[in-house]
């Protein structure tokens, strides 16, 4: 692994780096400590000023992070600097003011053109739809909004300075067989966000019907929430769709593969005889921590269509 900061190899100084993604998050992070003092003439005093380009690279020379410095924190007692990093998704965070109208593809495209952001592989559908910023949508919530409208689920990331887009669990990170490489699994399954009943009520709160999921108010009890009729362009019945939450199955690995290739976004295929946790999943999350030549990762999956939590 090779950390450049600011245009300098600060490699042979670095200590724990930790490089993670999260479906929940529109930017990768990159964490890492370095040795930073003026008490120890034998190391190098080099300074990562704030908005720095930050480039890591993998064992082979492969480009695997592309951001900019965002924190510095230094204790004083401490011979250490910390350096929190973004990747160049960071500037999908600015709010754009105007009406896009295309594909997805082409909407994508179109904002972050307005950003000067470069745009690599989308994906796209058929389907042309209107999306519109009156100041109050980030660039990554007006393309995750032209995907949504045209039906399709994605997953926004960066590549190098560009952007791309791809259907979630499109490409295969890898395959994990044995205990060789999985060291643990948690699994968990909960009804504490659950929602099988929405009430659907015009602006003025008359009640006009509601939409359900039988099979979980059968099995746990009536949970209810309310969708309230804003704007009667829009499918009025799917929108309130959206607030039925089911039983939530979440799970994670531990694996002690040197793989890069696992992040968020990705799949990977499980094959560990006796665990709760076998099959095909997508990645949402990933968290890898890479210090003293050791490399591990825990990997948070995506349950749904598993059929735990009821008997």
């Amino acid at each position: 692994m090779k950390i450049i900061a600011a245009g300098i190899d600060i490699s042979g100084l670095v200590g724990k780096v930790t490089w993670s993604g999260d479906s929940k998050q529109y930017a990768r992070k990159l964490s890492f400590t370095y040795a930073h003092t003026e008490k120890d003439d034998n190391i190098i005093k080099v300074d990562v000023p704030l908005g720095s380009r930050i480039l890591m690279y993998d064992d082979t020379g492969k480009l695997r992070f592309d951001g900019v410095a965002l924190t510095l924190e230094k204790n004083e007692a401490g011979e250490d600097l910390s350096v929190g990093c973004k990747d160049m998704a960071f500037y999908l965070r600015s709010k754009a003011y105007n009406t896009y109208k295309g594909t997805p593809a082409q909407i994508a495209a179109a904002v972050c053109s307005e950003f000067g952001i470069p745009v690599g592989v989308l994906s796209d559908a058929s389907k042309s739809v209107s999306v519109i910023s009156t100041g109050d949508k980030m660039v990554y919530q007006i393309i995750e909004a032209a995907y949504e409208a045209a039906g399709r689920d994605i997953h926004i990331y960066m590549e190098g300075l560009s952007l791309c887009t791809e259907e979630p669990g499109t490409k295969l990170a890898a395959i994990y067989t044995g205990d060789d490489s999985v060291t643990d699994a948690v699994y968990k399954s909960s009804i504490e966000e659950l929602v099988d009943q929405v009430y659907i009520m015009d602006k003025n709160g008359k009640f006009l019907r509601a939409v359900q999921n039988d099979e979980d108010m059968a099995a746990y009890g009536i949970v209810r929430d309310i969708y309230k009729v804003e704007d009667s362009k829009k499918d009025v019945d799917a929108e309130a769709r959206k607030l039925i939450r089911s039983v939530e199955n979440t799970g994670s690995i531990d694996i002690t593969a040197s793989d890069y290739e696992a992040v968020t976004g990705r799949r990977v295929i499980i094959m560990k005889a006796g665990s709760s946790i076998s099959g095909d999943f997508v990645i949402v999350s990933d968290n890898h921590s890479i210090e003293n030549g050791k490399h591990t990762v825990k990997l948070g999956l995506d349950f749904k269509g598993v059929g735990y939590g009821k008997e």
